[in-house]
């Protein structure tokens, strides 16, 4: 087939950005022709050649991620998208929160698949942000993709469509199977917990800092990976058992961190559609504490490897569920080969990657239950 992504604004290294491009690379790699559309030049390095050795041709417009305008990128998209290209497309994928992704459609012949993929929670709150014309997205898409099954049924209430499939997000596997082992622990170790991801106010950094000034939780060092413009470097001074990492560029680089952490934490008030952060955490072994966010709850599939908490939170509640997991973690009733497990049956790449290529092929293949 020929094939046509389009997704709205690239990062150099995030979630959906792996997940667009691997997929991308997945489609090539079994000798379909995939180009990919994107309204920002701002890919990393990393990215960028996974894309290349998969030979997916990449159009971008030349601008940074959040440089330009709506009237910009719209009239770049819709040169690309009318643009004559020497055979018609057979399929459209068209991914993210954006009315633009009704131009792409215009490449579309009588024949081409057009199916749009909705990333996020579609929750009440959430709802409360689309546009008048992204709902038109929504309702005249062909077909519609929801990355969590909590996001497949919001997203049928909120537009009256009874056929919006679900296919989880495909991600690469930062850590290998043979790197998962099982740890001991005494009770008086020192645990890390760790946040992986943007740093913005609605994932819980505040929160994850005020637990680090509790004295029932001193056992406890706290790691953040990421960057982000609400929270610069110098804010985490005034939380000495708080250690800031700065932003990871590459997987080798997130790899490395992983395993460096005894539990993974995500106290998010964002719109979580099913969090990237935690599928990966689950491939190194991790436990993890989330709070009830979007699809959170469909990724705890092994029940003592993670705790999900219950919205609206507060410190308070978060600092039990961090001292139950630390408890658990201590007395060795967590496992990481168990939550490594999980994840080889959910979301190991082989598993996500063939139920994207059935669907995408028409080919009949039934999604691994949990």
């Amino acid at each position: 087939m020929k094939i046509l992504f389009y997704a709205p604004q690239m990062a150099a290294f995030g979630g959906m950005e792996r997940h667009v491009c691997d997929l991308a690379g997945v489609l090539a790699a079994r000798g379909h022709a995939v180009t990919l559309l994107t309204t920002s030049n701002s890919l990393g390095p990393e990215l960028r050649s996974s894309l290349a050795a998969s030979n997916v041709s990449l159009r971008e417009l030349a601008r940074q991620r959040g440089a330009a305008g709506k009237v910009t990128k719209g009239l770049w998209l819709l040169r690309e998208s009318l643009r004559r290209d020497p055979q018609p497309w057979d399929l459209i994928y068209t991914n993210g929160q954006s009315a633009l992704a009704r131009l792409p459609w215009l490449a579309a012949r009588p024949h081409t698949r057009i199916v749009h993929h909705h990333h996020t929670a579609a929750d009440a709150s959430e709802q409360a942000t689309w546009s008048g014309s992204f709902r038109r997205v929504l309702r005249d898409a062909p077909e519609l993709v929801a990355c969590s099954r909590a996001t497949q049924q919001a997203i049928a209430a909120a537009i009256g469509r009874g056929d919006v499939s679900f296919l989880p997000y495909l991600t690469r596997c930062p850590v290998s199977a043979e790197q998962v082992v099982e740890r001991t622990y005494a009770p008086s170790d020192n645990l890390n917990f760790g946040f992986m991801g943007r740093l913005v106010a609605e994932k819980g950094i505040a929160d994850l800092c005020e637990l680090s000034r509790r004295a029932d939780l001193r056992g406890i060092t706290w790691h953040i990976h990421g960057s982000g413009p609400h929270f610069p470097p110098d804010y985490f001074r005034n939380f000495p058992n708080v250690v800031y990492h700065g932003a990871y560029k590459s997987g080798a680089e997130q790899a490395a961190l992983l395993r460096q952490l005894d539990a993974l934490v995500l106290f998010s008030t964002h719109n979580e559609g099913m969090p990237l952060s935690l599928i990966e955490a689950m491939s190194a072994g991790l436990p993890w504490i989330a709070t009830d966010r979007g699809g959170t709850r469909e990724i705890a599939l092994s029940p003592d490897n993670s705790i999900v908490v219950e919205q609206p939170h507060s410190v308070a509640t978060l600092a039990s569920a961090v001292g139950r997991l630390a408890a658990r973690i201590r007395r060795g009733a967590t496992s990481r080969l168990a939550q490594r497990a999980a994840y080889d049956r959910a979301f190991a790449p082989p598993v996500v990657s063939d139920a994207w290529c059935a669907f995408f092929e028409n080919r009949p293949l039934a999604l691994a239950s949990a």
